[in-house]
Order: C-alpha cells, then structure tokens, then sequence
C-alpha cells in the first residue's frame, strides 16, 4: 500500500515502504507491557509528589469523591503551588490563598483543574513567569 509523506518543501510524494509495519483494520493491539516501558528515572519522580491516587483505588468520578479522597489525604510533604511546575492527575498541592487543593484534571501541558475543599479552579502549569 502507498504510504505518503511530506518532503521539505511541504510536497506530498508518495512511496512504498517494503518490510514497513502495517495494520489492517481488524488487527489488535496489545498494550499489555506498557509498563515495562517506564524507565527508572521516571519511577523516582513519580514518587517525589505525594498523590490521592494510589496502587488499588479508582479515579473518583464526582467534584465530592475527589474533596473527600483530598480530606482524608495527609498534608505531610505535599508542595506548595508553582506555576512552573507540572502536575498529574492526583497531585496534591498547597495554594497560598486556596490551602490544600488535588489536581483532578490535566486539561493541556499548560492547564490543569484543581479540587479545593470550597472551590474548584482552573490553574495554569509548566508556565515560565516573564523576568
């Protein structure tokens, strides 16, 4: 099958790539060692924030479930907010003005929802303030 790409010059040409991986529709994926993909390095940072999510709970679905995994979460070690940070899903964070707050969402790499015990915002990350 003609597979197409983009020369430099923004032109489609189109070639055949012999012995080229291709899926036919009926084909499966198995996703199965994903996990084996994770390098040390990465296993580390996940551990340095501290997170209502953990081995053997599910992701809450409601605003509620989420401010009630945040009440029974333990202040110890948790970061204060930087707004040059990246946060995941489940990063417990202290805002100075909205105290102890759970990120429940990441909307973009530069958005995130934040869960606090009153309110709910929408905060920005990995965002390198002007100098």
């Amino acid at each position: 099958m003609p597979k197409k790409s983009i020369d430099e010059d923004g032109l489609i040409e189109e070639f055949d790539d012999e012995g080229g991986l291709e899926f036919d529709q009926g084909d499966e994926l198995d996703f199965a060692g994903e996990d084996d993909l994770l390098t040390e390095d990465m296993e580390e940072e996940e551990d340095l924030a501290p997170s209502v999510l953990y081995k053997g709970i599910s992701r809450p679905k409601t605003d509620e479930d989420w401010r009630q995994l945040l009440m029974e979460a333990s202040q110890d070690g948790v970061p204060a907010y930087q707004i040059s940070e990246g946060y995941r899903e489940g990063d417990l964070i202290v805002h100075p003005e909205f105290a102890l707050g759970v990120v429940i969402k990441i909307i973009s790499p530069k958005k995130m929802e934040v869960i606090f015990e009153r309110s709910k915002k929408l905060m920005a990350q990995n965002v390198i303030p002007p100098k």
